[in-house]
């Protein structure tokens, strides 16, 4: 064959049918298979920092930026929080809009409700940002450790990255498939959603075949798939939150010293636990004497919840009904005790009293008690600034800029973290006292008139709300806890509103104010603040 195509310049080799198809089928699959590395090379331009104003030349700069200046590792972070793309884009633009630090970002990422949870964050605050064309998904899946491979990766391919840029048929060409990709996606994601659903209909039929071979009967409502959880019970079902507050020993232990050291309210009782998670406080009710506990929760840990039981042999004691409180049908009609770990940041948000209330009003014998059952809601004056300059103070000068209008945003938004008891500058006022036993609805919507007593001379920066609980009724070893900067911290930690501008305040003086709360009218378990304090009129959302 060498002599005779030597003999014949000019004419090509001969190649089959079969053979062009070959070698155009591995052209096909070898530009599929590097579909996504090329998307990532294809992120250069300017890109802003998420954390400070410098501009890189892509995406990989930035992402090297991020981890070296901000100890930020976006790739390794959203791994070990399981980050989606939809979760992604959602958290970009809430830091572009929002402001926040590297830190608070990472504390919203081990919440169990991140702030960027809603659609509002869909809407990018610049169309073009680089930041929200990266595959977070398929990066999670080819890099790991740092952001070293990628930025190496920049470098060597930077010139070629900048010609394909420039290059309109090869953007098209991408955005072609990145609509081919999206439309795949769409596909998988239904079936995954109806793989789901076949998933939790076989797991309740389990659940099912479980419970009837014991001698009770423990209610699982047919008919309820894992779409029909909101994001507030699905992020119950993660064991991350339930560790959290397991750990927290002022919680944990406030229960369990109550019920212990008060047998006589549970010998014998037939016991309502709204929201029992892991089922600790039903645990707890059987061991200090309860003749059956029901134990309602509308999040995927009550399963975990009946093993629990079972594995601590108390499972003939406490009946587990999965759903929505208002919606299923108890095997009791009427209980003795009302248990439930119910409050939330600032003591009402998430709403979850409403259930508390229904259950009281539906459920409980007329001489019976919710427990806990006496609640304060109180307020301090603090002054902190560190927090104020990091917060608010750093938008009048950001490298020679003034960039005042940013400091609304910060403002507006109730911040809560762990204030330090050395900060508070005047005496505690109890703004709301709820008694569980006569309280109705329409009174977590109130107003009040406060007044702080300030005890030196300082700068108030802020307002700190926080709650105390008290086991009260009935009980012979009353017990109580406070969530305040001068208790044991726990999970709860303080609702700090800060001040756009500090007020110099004299030892001896008091500040008078007045506090509006209110349920927020676009999020069912948020909550608006409305605060009047000296010429200040201001308000807040925790949502």
């Amino acid at each position: 064959m060498a002599t005779m195509c030597d003999d014949h310049d000019g004419v090509p080799e001969l190649v089959s049918d079969s053979d062009q198809e070959y070698d155009k089928e591995d052209e096909e699959n070898e530009w599929n298979d590097d579909d996504s590395e090329e998307e990532m090379n294809m992120l250069t331009g300017n890109v802003i920092c998420l954390f400070c104003p410098v501009v890189e030349s892509s995406v990989d700069l930035l992402l090297a930026h991020c981890n070296k200046q901000h100890n930020f590792n976006i790739i390794d972070n959203c791994r070990k929080w399981s980050t989606d793309c939809i979760s992604y884009i959602k958290m970009i633009n809430y830091i572009r809009k929002m402001q926040p630090s590297s830190d608070d970002v990472l504390r919203c990422l081990s919440s169990h409700k991140p702030p960027w949870l809603s659609d509002d964050f869909m809407a990018p605050t610049e169309p073009t940002d680089l930041m929200l064309q990266m595959d977070i998904e398929w990066a999670i899946s080819h890099y790991t450790g740092s952001q070293q491979t990628l930025s190496q990766g920049d470098k060597s391919g930077g010139a070629a990255c900048e010609n394909q840029f420039s290059d309109s048929e090869a953007i098209h060409a991408l955005i072609d498939r990145v609509k081919k990709a999206e439309e795949q996606r769409d596909l998988l994601r239904a079936e995954l959603d109806r793989a789901l659903e076949d998933i939790n209909k076989l797991r309740i039929s389990g659940q099912n075949l479980l419970t009837e071979s014991s001698d009770k009967v423990n209610r699982v409502p047919n008919g309820i798939s894992l779409e029909e959880e909101d994001g507030y019970f699905a992020s119950y079902s993660h064991h991350d939150i339930h560790m959290t507050m397991l750990k927290d020993t002022v919680r944990t232990e406030s229960y369990r010293d109550f019920m212990f050291k008060n047998p006589h309210l549970f010998e014998d009782k037939l016991v309502l636990d709204v929201g029992c998670g892991t089922g600790i406080l039903s645990m707890f009710a059987v061991k200090a004497g309860a003749k059956h506990v029901v134990a309602v929760d509308q999040s995927n840990i009550i399963y975990q919840a009946m093993d629990i039981a079972r594995e601590n042999n108390v499972h003939e004691s406490i009946t587990f009904v999965k759903g929505k409180l208002e919606d299923v049908d108890l095997p009791i009609k009427k209980f003795d005790v009302i248990i439930s770990e119910w409050m939330g940041y600032f003591l009402l948000f998430e709403a979850m009293f409403d259930s508390v209330l229904w259950a009281r009003d539906r459920y409980l014998k007329v001489d019976g008690c919710v427990y806990p059952d006496v609640f304060s809601m109180l307020i301090v004056g603090v002054s902190d600034k560190d927090l104020y300059n990091s917060k608010i103070a750093f938008w009048d000068d950001v490298y020679g800029f003034k960039m005042s209008c940013m400091k609304s945003s910060v403002t507006d938004e109730v911040h809560v973290r762990l204030v330090k008891e050395e900060t508070m500058i005047t005496e505690p006022a109890v703004i709301k006292k709820i008694d569980v036993m006569k309280c109705s609805v329409s009174d977590l919507n109130f107003s009040s008139e406060f007044n702080l007593h300030v005890n030196s001379d300082s700068e108030l920066t802020a307002l700190v709300g926080y709650f105390d609980t008290q086991f009260d009724a009935g009980c012979h070893n009353k017990i109580s806890f406070s969530t305040g900067p001068q208790a044991t911290p726990t999970h709860w930690e303080q609702a700090v509103m800060l001040l756009p501008t500090p007020i110099a305040v004299k030892k001896g003086s008091s500040l008078e104010g007045k506090i509006v709360y209110r349920k927020h009218p676009n999020d069912d378990r948020g909550i608006v603040i409305n605060l009047s304090i000296g010429k200040l009129k201001l308000k807040y959302t925790l949502s």
